[in-house]
Formats: structure tokens, C-alpha cells, sequence
């Protein structure tokens, strides 16, 4: 109504800066009404780990895709929508070819370059166009770890089946065995997942299995940040959250996050006031 030019409705005054009494009210008793939320679902590297060694070296280039995504998209803290194709139209632009780069000893390699020297990249960068949140043309870039859990290696392999195609292809998509281009989707990326919480035994560490998908990759590589004592500013750096809402992923549900916090606590001290 009010874009029509029409009075709002839910205001007694035009001048009015916040809703009717009632409305607020109203609003207020749904709110206790909703469950609770129940977001998925922080996963430990192990369970990437696991995911990596039996994907990435499979016979299948559909799972070896797959589980290059995987640790893809730990390490950089992707949503599922920046490296998979939605079903329908959305804001956010999925990772191309053309928006990623691989380097060695600060020099650019080029894509069409065999696979054992594009392994030998030492840094990778990822250029993530037209965001959920808004933003454009934000860069994240990470050097090799040195481990079996590489998101440098993993980005190498994943340019370089697809070197040959028009580099507006999107990351994540493979040639089949009968010679058919094919992408990897969101729902095969929550089926790895899930397969790889269940055999890492998450189950007997605490976990509810059916609140782990795809979303635990982001949740999980934030909340290994937390662990590893990088600053908020890091975090919220490599997961392109302009606000605290990056807290959200910082599990309270994770029991290392707070390790050491009762002995802490339990130090006798004397404070006096001074007001």
C-alpha cells in the first residue's frame, strides 16, 4: 500500500517511526509462538578429511568433483549457492573458471597447463560476484596447506577438467564417461556431507545427524577459525559477514569453544566498586 503513495496502515501517524501498539504486540506472541531455530549443524575437519579421502582420488570424476567442493567450500566458507547451479534464478553468481587463479611463487598459471603443474600451485584466489549479502567482486585467497586437506590442490583440479571449456563454466562441473557435461548440485553436496558425518561417527560425538547438510561446511570452517584463535576480523574477512551475524556459525553447541572456561572461572579474586 505504502508503495502505491497509499497511508500506512500498520501507523496511526505517517510521522509515526514504529508500528501500532497492537501490531507490535501482535508480532510479538508470534514470535514466542515460532520453535525454535534450528540451524545446521557445525562439522569438524575430520569429517572433511574423510570426505577428501574417498572422493578425491575416486575412478569417477563425479566424485572426485564432489569432494574437491567439499573442502572448497570449507576453506573459503562458501554458501552452496556460490559453487552449485540453483534450480531457479538468484542473486548470487556461482563460481566460473574465469573467477578463480592459481599461483606459484607470485606468478600466474595459466589454466590450460598440465595437471601436475597446476598441483604445484602454492596459492589460490577466488573472485565471488553479486553475494547474497550484496556485496561484489569480493576476493578470498588462501596458500597450500602443505596437508592432504589442500584447498589449493582441490581448486587445481577442479580448473583443470573443465581447462578446455569456455571459461564461464562454472566450478563444480565434470565430463561424464559417455562424454557429457554434467555440474555437481547442491543436493549431492548435502548427500557427501551427511555420508561423511555418518562415517566419521559424528553421531557418538553429540550430533544429530539430520541437522547436517551442506550448510555445515561454512558453519564448520568458521567455527574451526574460532578454535584456532583467529581474530573476529579474520573470520568475518573470509566468510564477507559485514556484521556479528557471523556468531551465528560460532556454535555454541561446540564444547572446545569453551575448554578451560570453568577453571578460569573458578580463580577466587576480590573486586571493589568504584561508583
Amino acid at each position: 500500500m505504502v508503495s502505491f503513495g497509499l497511508r500506512d496502515p500498520r501507523r496511526s501517524d505517517p510521522a509515526q517511526h514504529h508500528l501500532d501498539v497492537c501490531l507490535t504486540a501482535y508480532i510479538k506472541r508470534c514470535k514466542k509462538e515460532d520453535p525454535a531455530p534450528r540451524p545446521q549443524l557445525a562439522i569438524p575437519s575430520s569429517t572433511i578429511l574423510w570426505i577428501a579421502l574417498h572422493h578425491c582420488s575416486h575412478a569417477m570424476a563425479r566424485m572426485r568433483t564432489i569432494g574437491d567442493l567439499v573442502v572448497l567450500a570449507f576453506f573459503f566458507l562458501l554458501r552452496v549457492g556460490e559453487y552449485t547451479q540453483a534450480p531457479e534464478p538468484r542473486q548470487t553468481v556461482p563460481l566460473r573458471r574465469k573467477d578463480i587463479k592459481l599461483w606459484r611463487n607470485n606468478v600466474l598459471l595459466d589454466h590450460t597447463l598440465p595437471l601436475d603443474e597446476l598441483l604445484q600451485a602454492d596459492a589460490a584466489s577466488i573472485k565471488l560476484d553479486n553475494q547474497k549479502n550484496g556485496f561484489r567482486g569480493a576476493t578470498l585467497h588462501h596458500t597450500a596447506s602443505g596437508n592432504t586437506l589442500c584447498p589449493v590442490k582441490s581448486v587445481a583440479r577442479l580448473v583443470s577438467q573443465i581447462a578446455t571449456l569456455p571459461d564461464t563454466t562454472g566450478i563444480g562441473t565434470y565430463v561424464d564417461p559417455v562424454g557429457v557435461v554434467r555440474r555437481v548440485t547442491s543436493t549431492e553436496i548435502r548427500a557427501a556431507v551427511q555420508m561423511g558425518a555418518a562415517n566419521d561417527n559424528l553421531e557418538a560425538m553429540g550430533y544429530d545427524l539430520t541437522r547436517i547438510g551442506s550448510h555445515s561446511l561454512r558453519s564448520g570452517g568458521a567455527t574451526h577459525l574460532k578454535l584456532c584463535g583467529y581474530d573476529e576480523t579474520t573470520i568475518k574477512k573470509l566468510g564477507r559477514w559485514s556484521s556479528n551475524t557471523y556468531l551465528i556459525y560460532i556454535q555454541s553447541q561446540i564444547g572446545e569453544l569453551t575448554a578451560g572456561v570453568a577453571t578460569a572461572m573458578s580463580r577466587i579474586l576480590r573486586f571493589h566498586q568504584v561508583s
